[in-house]
């Protein structure tokens, strides 16, 4: 309820992005965690077919991306086992300089086992938490109007304790 996904959405989706890269593919990973789901998907985001042998399928997807920029998302990833993801992450050495992998977890041990820089995503003020909520309950009323609302709609905000998908 942080934003992360939809903070990876907003840059998956940006313009610029879109331009710069040549394959984009957005996977959400969950639990449990299958390879082979995933490697599937990512095969069929990037347009190719797809079998039920893993190691065909990792064949396949390294020669997709070979010598092509991407932007892979890993969304909502929970998995702590650093062998499972140094396999999969093995798959895209194969792409061109300048390829990203955006990976959303709500688990600080799994963005260090990525070995990359981490974004945390804060929760938002009591301020902000309020416009936020008021933006969203009055929907185009003007709040002004129903001034009676504000005092329990302060509460439900705080209740919220800053998280953008409760207050939303």
């Amino acid at each position: 309820g942080l934003g992360k996904t939809t903070f990876a959405k907003s840059v998956y989706n940006d313009e610029k992005v879109k331009k710069h890269f040549g394959l984009k593919a957005w996977i959400c990973v969950s639990e449990p965690y299958d390879a082979v789901r995933i490697t599937k998907e990512l095969l069929q985001e990037i347009g190719l077919t797809v079998d039920n042998n893993l190691n065909q399928l990792q064949v396949k997807l390294k020669e997709g991306l070979k010598g092509k920029t991407f932007l892979i998302v890993l969304d909502d990833v929970w998995n702590e086992n650093y062998k499972e993801w140094d396999d999969l992450r093995n798959l895209f050495v194969q792409g061109d300089v300048g390829s990203k992998i955006i990976v959303t977890t709500r688990k600080e041990s799994v963005a260090l086992m990525m070995g990359c820089g981490a974004i945390n995503v804060g929760t938002l003020s009591s301020e902000v938490s309020w416009d936020l909520f008021k933006r969203h309950s009055f929907e185009n009323r003007d709040p002004e109007e129903h001034p009676e609302l504000e005092e329990v709609g302060i509460q439900i905000a705080h209740k919220c304790k800053g998280l953008p998908l409760a207050l939303k």
